[in-house]
């Protein structure tokens, strides 16, 4: 599997599988030379995750999977052909939200207020004075991100686009990163001036066509539809995300010892058996969610860092190196030193 760095394996942020599973067929079509569904699997990502709507990927797995596409690829413009493809079903729940919305202004205040269900990879805010400007924050850094950033904001405006009952021409797309790549790439999509090295990531277009209507508005729809977002939010934490939010946890609590599932669940205001009954309810146990966690970071530590080898161990919270040997054998069939000099070689 590749690997990120360890401080992101260890983030509770998590992208719905919805969202990868419905840019697949377009990244198979922009690249038939590369095997997309394989790429899939080595990420760690299953086929039942992918066919489960409500799954939430953790952002190691799908992170793995996108930078290993970039490096296949070599397409500066990744971020661009993530983004053309959005489509409702991209979004699930948000997506028919802002799909049924009445106007372009209802549609960008559900887009802010459920987004986290869709992936906790950015958040969006809303400036208006004489302009609006829709700007996206991205709380992760690394030169990767800026294909994150280009995604989400061509997304947005794919997606409005294709909703919105009268053409809106945005007056300039901002990006915070330098030009990378053939400026007419970006012209061709946003169809409007495009600033780099700006002061924020985002869209600025007049207040007036914040008003627009949208061709998809649907009343009954939208109600309902807003009524599953909210229960859907409500239990976010404690249903949807828990599983990425205890591996958070777990990552945290390592470097001190073996984790113990009181001290997790106290850590996420749970008791200890309603943690236990919750994984339960997902089809996971505590023990798995810590024995992915030691698995993932081993890689991390072992490809990443120059850590030794009885220090790794300590930091995953095996109190011998001779376990934490054992059990990465079990993890990859080789011993740590060797799985090491492997990478290293390559």
């Amino acid at each position: 599997m590749d690997s990120i760095d360890p401080q992101y394996t260890q983030s509770a942020a998590s992208l719905a599988s919805a969202y990868l599973a419905s840019l697949l067929p377009a990244l198979e079509q922009a690249y038939p030379l590369v095997d997309v569904a394989a790429m899939v699997q080595r990420a760690g990502i299953k086929p039942e995750e992918l066919e489960d709507p409500d799954f939430l990927i953790p952002f190691y797995r799908a992170g793995a999977f996108f930078l290993e596409l970039l490096r296949e690829t070599q397409d500066e413009g990744l971020g661009l052909v993530l983004g053309a493809a959005v489509q409702p079903r991209s979004y699930q729940t948000l997506g028919y939200a802002i799909l049924s919305s009445n106007t372009l202004h209802q549609a960008i205040d559900r887009l802010i207020r459920y987004e986290q269900l869709v992936g906790q990879l950015g958040s969006t805010t809303l400036e208006i004075d004489d302009k609006v400007r829709l700007i996206w924050h991205c709380p992760f850094e690394g030169p990767w991100t800026r294909y994150i950033r280009e995604a989400a904001i061509t997304g947005w405006v794919a997606y409005a686009t294709s909703l919105l009952a009268n053409p809106v021409k945005a007056n300039a797309v901002h990006f915070s990163h330098g030009l990378v790549g053939d400026p007419s790439r970006y012209e061709a999509i946003y169809g409007c001036p495009v600033i780099f090295s700006s002061s924020f990531d985002g869209v600025e277009f007049d207040a007036r066509f914040l008003n627009e209507p949208l061709r998809s508005a649907d009343p009954g729809l939208s109600a309902l539809m807003e009524s599953r977002a909210k229960d859907m939010l409500a239990c976010f934490h404690n249903k949807l995300n828990l599983a990425n939010e205890v591996r958070e946890q777990i990552a945290y609590v390592l470097p001190n010892g073996d984790p113990a599932l009181e001290e997790v669940a106290a850590r996420l205001k749970l008791s200890g058996r309603a943690l236990q009954n919750r994984l339960k309810s997902l089809g996971i146990t505590f023990k798995d969610v810590v024995d992915e966690v030691r698995e993932q970071l081993a890689y991390n530590y072992l490809e990443k860092t120059d850590t030794s080898i009885i220090d790794v161990a300590f930091l995953l919270g095996f109190s011998e190196q001779s376990s934490f040997s054992r059990a990465f054998k079990r993890w990859s069939g080789v011993a740590p030193i060797e799985y090491r000099r492997q990478k290293i070689a390559l």
